[in-house]
């Protein structure tokens, strides 16, 4: 918005406009037709980036870092985080891998999830069948958490040997 009043201020400066010209105050204007010709032009860019920048801040779709609920018992927030958390302990449990990170994003508008999921396989399974044994464990547990239809999921398992940070399976050290 700013870029329209500020094209439309370089242009009452340069341009002899009555009501404008008036308005802004007693300005240096000229009547040199490059100076003219050039103001016009920036003027233009100015009002077409920022009415495109409007436009793209109007219809670009919402992003949300909580889901809410709304019923007749009340109101129920659930913050991206603490699903995200759920969802890595979950894999952790069911899936037999290591350093699980999971990135989770809503859309408030349809309700609808993404989920990108990273892990280290610790026991040399096939991998094809640990991401998508991963895909089914996301999917449903969202589906049940939120009731959330998932778009898309994204699961990358690499093996343990390849990993650069190699850990352990989780087994409790005795002394």
């Amino acid at each position: 918005m700013i870029g329209i009043v500020q094209s439309a201020w370089l242009v009452g400066l340069v341009v002899p406009i009555d009501h404008v010209s008036s308005t802004i105050g007693k300005t240096a204007q000229t009547g040199t037709p490059w100076i003219l010709v050039t103001a016009i032009a920036i003027s233009v860019i100015v009002a077409l980036v920022s009415l495109i920048m409007i436009i793209t801040a109007i219809c670009t779709p919402r992003k949300a870092d909580q889901l809410r609920f709304k019923s007749s018992n009340g109101r129920l927030t659930i913050s991206k985080s603490a699903i995200e958390k759920i969802l890595q302990n979950r894999i952790m449990e069911q899936g037999n891998v290591n350093d699980v990170k999971v990135k989770l994003r809503l859309r408030t508008k349809n309700r609808v999830a993404r989920v990108t999921v990273t892990a280290v396989d610790k026991l040399n399974q096939d991998l094809v069948q640990l991401g998508e044994e991963i895909q089914t464990i996301v999917t449903k547990q969202v589906q049940q958490l939120m009731d959330v239809e998932v778009k898309k999921v994204r699961v990358k398992v690499t093996p343990f040997e390849t990993s650069n940070r190699r850990q352990k399976a989780s087994r409790p050290r005795v002394v």
